[in-house]
């Protein structure tokens, strides 16, 4: 078996349960619980895999919001930095098209997000901005 095929073989594994046990996925793998552990470690150690986190189902009731932003020429990094502070901002994507990013903001309430929104627009280098309320998820990967 190749070993990139392995690796995202074990990764998709991790991404749909990140608690199994070692022993669980070798034997889902077909490989020894060492094979998985060593390549667990070395994708760890070289940045494909950089943390384990928790999801949260039904009990996440925050709102949340896809922002796109459209950023003012040269001032990427400014706007980059300035979201990476403001804490309602809980993901940054880059993108192509009329816009540059999108933010995904999230808060307890509709106020919340309001006041992030208003922080976002304020922010030096942010020419403009186009916000949608997220009203339920469908489904999800990963």
């Amino acid at each position: 078996m190749a070993e990139d095929s392995l690796d995202a073989r074990l990764i998709e594994l991790l991404m749909q349960n990140a608690r199994l046990p070692t022993a669980v996925l070798a034997r889902k793998l077909g490989v020894a619980r060492s094979t998985v552990q060593a390549r667990i470690d070395r994708l760890e150690a070289t940045g494909v895999i950089t943390g384990y986190s928790a999801r949260l189902g039904a009990a996440d009731t925050r709102v949340r919001a896809h922002v796109l932003i459209g950023v003012a020429p040269q001032q990427q990094a400014a706007v980059e930095a300035g979201l990476k502070r403001i804490s309602a901002v809980v993901s940054l994507l880059s993108v192509s098209g009329p816009y540059d990013l999108i933010a995904i903001v999230a808060g307890p309430t509709t106020h919340d997000l309001d006041m992030a929104l208003d922080q976002i627009r304020l922010l030096e280098g942010v020419r403009e901005t186009m916000s949608s309320i997220i009203l339920s998820r469908k489904f999800e990967r990963g």
